[in-house]
Formats: C-alpha cells, sequence, structure tokens
C-alpha cells in the first residue's frame, strides 16, 4: 500500500500556507497594528491558506497486489477511507524509480506526489508464471 497525492505540487502547500499567512499580517497591519487581535488574523490566514491548498490536492492510495495495481480516492479532509475506485492497472505496473522526499510519477493518467516515507513500499509485484493462482 502507498499513499500519494495528485495535483498541487506539494512543495507548494507550503506557498498557500506563507500566503494566507503574510496577507493576513499585512492587513492586521493596515488596519492598526500588531497585538492579540493581529495573532489570531495570522493563524486564521494561514489556516485559510492551508485550507485552499488542499481543495486543489487529490488523495490517492495505491494497493499493488498479486493481481495487479488498483488505485482508489479517499476524502481530502478525512482519515484514509477509500471512496472511489480510480483505476485497475495491470500486473506488473511500475511506479518507480522514487527518489527525493517527494517523488514524482505518473499512474493511470494521473501525476503523483509520493512522499519518502511510502518508497520502501513501492515494488511491483511479480508477474505468475502460467498456471499459478
Amino acid at each position: 500500500m502507498v499513499l500519494a497525492q495528485g495535483g498541487l505540487n506539494p512543495w507548494l502547500q507550503s506557498a498557500f500556507f506563507l500566503s494566507g499567512l503574510i496577507g493576513a499580517r499585512l492587513a492586521v497591519a493596515s488596519w492598526g497594528g500588531p497585538g492579540v487581535f493581529g495573532l489570531f488574523w495570522s493563524v486564521l490566514g494561514a489556516v485559510g491558506g492551508a485550507f485552499l491548498a488542499n481543495v486543489f490536492i487529490s488523495r490517492r492510495v495505491v494497493l499493488m497486489t498479486d493481481r495487479g495495481v488498483v488505485v482508489l480516492e479517499y476524502g481530502r479532509f478525512s482519515t484514509v477511507k477509500p471512496t472511489r475506485l480510480v483505476a485497475r492497472l495491470p500486473l506488473g505496473t511500475a511506479m518507480g524509480p522514487l527518489s527525493g522526499l517527494w517523488a514524482r510519477t505518473e499512474l493511470a493518467g494521473e501525476r503523483l506526489w509520493v512522499h519518502r516515507r511510502w518508497h520502501g513500499s513501492v515494488t511491483a509485484p511479480a508477474v505468475p508464471h502460467v498456471g499459478e493462482r
């Protein structure tokens, strides 16, 4: 099993967070300066930026079995509970090689980003011999 995300580059998520934070700080500065009120709006702006980034992200679970590869979708703001089948791919479909903190790969016609935590789980299942199942 591998968790991946599609859509927005994961490094741009930080840009959304920071732009929300900086935008809120600039707005508060123009309204009268820092303080507890400014801190509240800064946190709210950062959370709003992170929320907006999640709108542009698609969440995927990639299951590699002895029969093939299955790509499932799961919710943006919930736990990993698959909600929809995205694709069934043939046995031996490869995701790798993967390297770096966020590895970019193409699967089922979609660009996906896989975090380093899941790189060790990415192995193409062996093709069974004729007569085996």
